[in-house]
């Protein structure tokens, strides 16, 4: 687990005046990347917030030398190199407390916050070379648990692996239902003994619970890895009958906090190869596996109805991409995800709750610039969408690269659509259609502006369609307590009704779970429905072959809600 540890600690290197003051920018869990949520303005709400005995990532400038340096073994010294190095001061309820280095660069240094780091708010100073930076706060609390993933960015495809040999859980050696896993982190809580030494095995944490497509599994350990200082490990058995894919949603929650969401590959039982949602075949997911690239195109067609608005809000985008096995990731999460087609994997007919953030809201346009990858061009400038009735509109490429238009009057209904490109320099031409439902209309809306404490009754017309006859109905609620981070709390709802109910109750005793703000404290509330589904397609490219071709659909209809 060295080299998973390892591989999270730098991004980016560059040259940097050995004399200039060091400036810190940020400073995060070095698994999770989490950063305080954003008020209305886009500011923080309160400060980075770093747990006792956990390693932590200083972002900036001027940090350390241009060469990336690492220290030659345990215990980690205090100052990185030894001679005019890169050392970090905390002072924090009357104490000072030096932070043991992992790593140091000019603009990313890795450092364990001690155990003994008293809680609350702390000041963080960096020195190097002689000059030491502006103080920096943080807030120090027991627990704050990160968890790693294949990207080293805190997000996607967990950095899991199998109990039985410690291979890495893949998407083509996926783990399976009643396997043992191990996930590996940061920040479960402080221990007794030192920080900067192979700790061996000391269970760490309070309440620690996994939480996999909404079944809360208790681990069979949750505590340091032996052998490697600061770092965390959690065993768990998969349930026997949890859902599988290759993007199956996982959190860790310690000491009433809950980790950043991740996903990780489960196969059914006779087969290591999960199956994924955009049907990419066991050779192309292989391919990803072993760090390859796969090409994709994905298209969207959205109906969104935010109550801010005063209405529905309709469009269309995508993209063909050259994408490794995270900007797959990002693909089917910056896209179908986010805008409904995909939901959390409720059992038909019922409701689960979890701890989960999830403090976003509203319906922004696809971020192609954050999916990664290489585009494939499929035309210079316009794609286009025709429906029934001699329904039609542009689809425009964007400067970021990409196609998307809102569609301003609404023209989509139900029936056959079809996205469809005249061919660029990537692309030839190509059609990808699907089967729209009638519109999912959320009927009694208006009776939910501050949601009551009983029992929620949530209907709808429309949505109902072969390619997904199910409708969910989903809340959060997220607790923000900026003057006690230890104090912030979050839980999401998700209930699966087949659309042709018309009809889901949330029980009362499932809106209970859902947190409440106290005086000082921001709260983010959500309540909404969404619906979706999806169509393959194929495509000429100019060089090599398309792996999967995919157009869905995702109706949503959300309000800003107060528990």
């Amino acid at each position: 687990m060295r080299q998973i540890v390892l591989s999270s600690l730098f991004a980016v290197t560059a040259v940097a005046s050995a004399l200039a003051q060091p400036k810190i920018g940020s400073i995060v869990n070095t698994a999770s990347y989490l950063t305080p949520p954003l008020d209305s303005k886009s500011n923080p709400i309160g400060n980075d917030v770093i747990a006792q005995g956990s390693i932590f990532i200083v972002f900036g400038t001027g940090m350390g030398p241009t060469t990336p340096t690492y220290p030659s073994g345990l215990p980690l010294p205090t100052s990185l190199p030894a001679t005019n190095g890169t050392s970090i001061s905390i002072s924090a309820g009357g104490q000072k407390i030096a932070a043991y280095m992992f790593y140091t660069s000019a603009l990313q240094v890795q450092a364990i916050l001690p155990s003994n780091t008293p809680v609350g708010n702390a000041s963080v100073t960096l020195t190097y070379n002689g000059q030491t930076s502006a103080a920096f706060t943080i807030s120090v609390v027991e627990s704050r648990v990160g968890i790693f993933t294949t990207n080293s960015q805190g997000y996607g495809t967990v950095a899991a692996q199998h109990g039985t040999d410690s291979t890495p859980v893949l998407l083509t050696k996926a783990a399976h239902p009643g396997e043992t896993v191990v996930l590996y982190g940061t920040g479960l809580g402080p221990i007794t003994g030192p920080d900067n030494v192979a700790p061996g095995s000391v269970q760490v944490g309070s309440d620690v619970v996994v939480t996999i497509a909404g079944q809360i599994v208790k681990p069979t350990y949750a505590g340091r890895v032996p052998q490697f200082a600061g770092e965390d490990q959690i065993d768990f058995v998969i349930p026997a009958n949890v859902v599988t894919g290759c993007y199956v949603p996982v959190s860790v929650t310690a000491s009433a906090q809950v980790s950043q969401d991740f996903v990780i590959p489960i196969a059914a039982s006779g087969t290591d190869v999960c199956t994924h949602i955009f049907g990419l075949s066991a050779s192309a997911l292989a391919t990803l596996d072993s760090g390859g690239t796969v090409n994709v195109g994905l298209f969207q067609i959205l109906v969104a109805y935010v109550a801010a608005l005063g209405g529905p809000v309709q469009g269309a985008g995508g993209l063909f991409d050259n994408a490794n096995a995270s900007a797959v990731y990002n693909l089917y999460n910056l896209i179908p995800v986010a805008y409904g087609a995909v939901s959390y994997p409720a059992p038909l007919n019922s409701c689960v709750v979890i701890d989960q953030v999830n403090t976003s809201g509203g319906f922004n346009l696809p971020p192609f610039n954050k999916i990664g990858g290489t585009e494939l061009v499929a035309d210079a400038e316009t794609l286009f969408i025709n429906g029934p009735s001699g329904a039609n509109a542009n689809i425009l490429r964007q400067t970021t690269g990409g196609y998307v238009s809102a569609f301003i009057p609404p023209i989509l209904g139900p029936g056959s659509w079809t996205i469809s490109g005249m061919g660029g320099v990537d692309v030839g031409a190509f059609k990808a259609t699907i089967t729209l439902p009638d519109n999912l209309n959320w009927t009694n809306a208006g009776n939910f502006q501050s949601v009551p404490q009983a029992d929620l009754t949530i209907a709808w017309s429309g949505g109902n369609s072969s390619a997904n006859p199910v409708v969910t109905v989903f809340g959060n609620s997220t607790i923000v307590n900026p003057a006690d981070p230890s104090m912030s709390r979050a839980k999401s709802f998700y209930c699966a009704a087949p659309a042709s109910a018309g009809k889901l109750v949330v029980p009362a005793s499932v809106r209970a779970q859902l947190p409440s703000a106290a005086s000082g404290e921001t709260s983010f509330g959500s309540l909404g429905i969404a619906s979706g589904g999806f169509a393959s397609f194929t495509a000429p490219l100019k060089k090599g072959t398309l792996d999967a071709g995919v157009i869905d659909y995702g109706e949503a209809y959300v309000l800003s809600v107060a528990y």
